[in-house]
């Protein structure tokens, strides 16, 4: 890490927090939410207890540490927060403290540093928005793998060059003047041109409207982060899997670093963006990597990648990225059980019963929706989902007591019937997928609701 990356973190803390905010909210990247971590990494197998140990390399002022922590803390497992700004680790540690967590070791040293000193491996590495600003990326991804368990995980964000690109040109407008400022003045040179956008620039396209300026004049540590950081490079879509590549690792799924979606999975699939039918059987006889970059490109708005790592030499068996995401109807291993990772709320059930023949939408209440229509047994099908039953024990239940018997092939129309819900289901992380008596906690945000179209 460079000697100007260290003086901007401790001079800007990032991201921004209050530690007495603690006592309102918790925040919970999605990215480190252990449901998915399990099912995309460790493909629904992982037994997390006392064992399980995180390392967050790159804490900053500590939402992931908080998040891992607070999930680990009745299993007993433990987070290292790996972090060289002691302005960064004072924020981090006062709002573990606000918190009652006492599951978390504080190392104030780089990553490279850290890897040198050689501690045990960790089951599940986070390293979200720190190896772009590296100097030598690779070479910051080569010494997590050294400390990554050989069965290991590691959720990784780094920036994406396509949807980012509103930052790249503003970066090279505001190039030629800040060679002879202080970061100081280079932020009071910032917020002056912040403050007098064009309403055709593209930063304002890029954030939403006047919402985001606004929200960036208001936080400084987001603005020296976003627009002033001495470095820092992206990638597209063949340079996440290429990178990850460089350090011996595998691209196990693309996943959501926002709360409620933002760069979620779904972003990466061919189905969600594509609607001329000739296209996309065209495109889906292409590699996965090749349909999930023309997403990037065609959609043009990711500005980050968020993605699950795991050794070369790992099965994931849940979802292996090269054969499973993006392809709908592959279910999970036959001793899999899958589970509503959303919950249906109280009148789910209920609600799917009274429109049953109608046309109705599935939604979670953040702007991801599923419509169809139902049959009088899809409630009860659904229902089986309980996180309980293996896909074996599914088929067969959808044997006896849902499919009507006829002479034909019952168990291959049973596994079909079970590959559309799970593809369906499985699209915004509904559903996932875990050892009957494994890790399933839900999401605590969301619920899924039923109405009438």
């Amino acid at each position: 890490m460079s000697q100007k990356v260290r003086e901007l973190y401790e001079q800007f803390p990032y991201p921004l927090r209050d530690p007495r905010e603690e006592k309102e909210r918790l925040l919970m990247p999605p990215m480190d939410t252990l449901s998915r971590v399990n099912h995309y990494g460790f493909g629904g197998r992982k037994v997390v207890n006392d064992n399980f140990r995180a390392l967050v390399a790159g804490g900053g002022t500590g939402d992931a540490m908080i998040w891992l922590a607070e999930q680990l803390r009745d299993a007993g497992g433990t987070v290292t927060y790996l972090e060289p700004s002691l302005a960064s680790t004072k924020v981090a540690s006062a709002r573990a403290e606000a918190r009652g967590l006492e599951n978390v070791t504080y190392v104030n040293a780089t990553i490279s540093d850290f890897a040198a000193s050689k501690p045990d491996g960790f089951d599940y590495i986070n390293c979200a928005g720190v190896l772009h600003h590296l100097e030598d990326p690779e070479e910051g991804l080569r010494d997590l793998t050294m400390v990554l368990k050989p069965e290991g995980v590691m959720g990784v964000m780094v920036y994406g060059e396509h949807g980012r690109l509103a930052v790249t040109e503003w970066r090279k407008m505001v190039a030629p003047l800040l060679p002879e400022k202080d970061l100081g003045a280079q932020l009071a040179m910032t917020r002056a041109l912040l403050a007098d956008l064009p309403d055709d620039n593209m930063l304002l396209k890029m954030g939403g409207g006047q919402g985001f300026i606004k929200g960036l004049l208001e936080n400084d540590p987001e603005i020296v982060d976003l627009l002033l950081h001495p470095v820092e490079c992206a990638y597209d879509v063949h340079g996440v899997y290429d990178f990850a590549a460089s350090a011996g690792l595998k691209v196990a799924a693309f996943t959501g670093f926002f709360g409620f979606g933002g760069t979620g999975k779904a972003h990466y699939a061919i189905e969600n963006l594509v609607r001329d039918q000739r296209i996309l059987r065209e495109l889906a006889t292409k590699p996965l990597r090749d349909q999930q970059s023309f997403c990037e490109r065609f959609s043009g708005a990711m500005p980050l990648h968020a993605f699950y790592l795991t050794k070369a030499k790992a099965k994931a068996k849940a979802e292996d990225a090269d054969d499973a995401q993006g392809a709908g109807g592959v279910l999970p291993d036959a001793d899999l059980a899958p589970y509503f990772f959303v919950r249906p709320n109280e009148t789910f059930f209920d609600d799917l019963i009274a429109l049953s023949g109608q046309p109705v939408l599935i939604e979670d209440g953040s702007g991801n929706a599923i419509d169809l229509t139902g049959g009088p047994d899809l409630a009860k099908l659904l229902s089986v989902f309980d996180g309980t039953r293996t896909i074996e024990q599914l088929i067969a239940v959808l044997c006896d007591e849902i499919l009507d018997r006829q002479p034909i092939d019952m168990n291959q129309i049973a596994a079909n019937t079970l590959g559309a819900v799970w593809a369906l289901f499985n699209k915004f992380d509904w559903m996932l997928a875990a050892l009957p008596n494994g890790w399933q906690q839900a999401d605590q945000q969301r619920t899924l609701s039923v109405r009438k179209l």
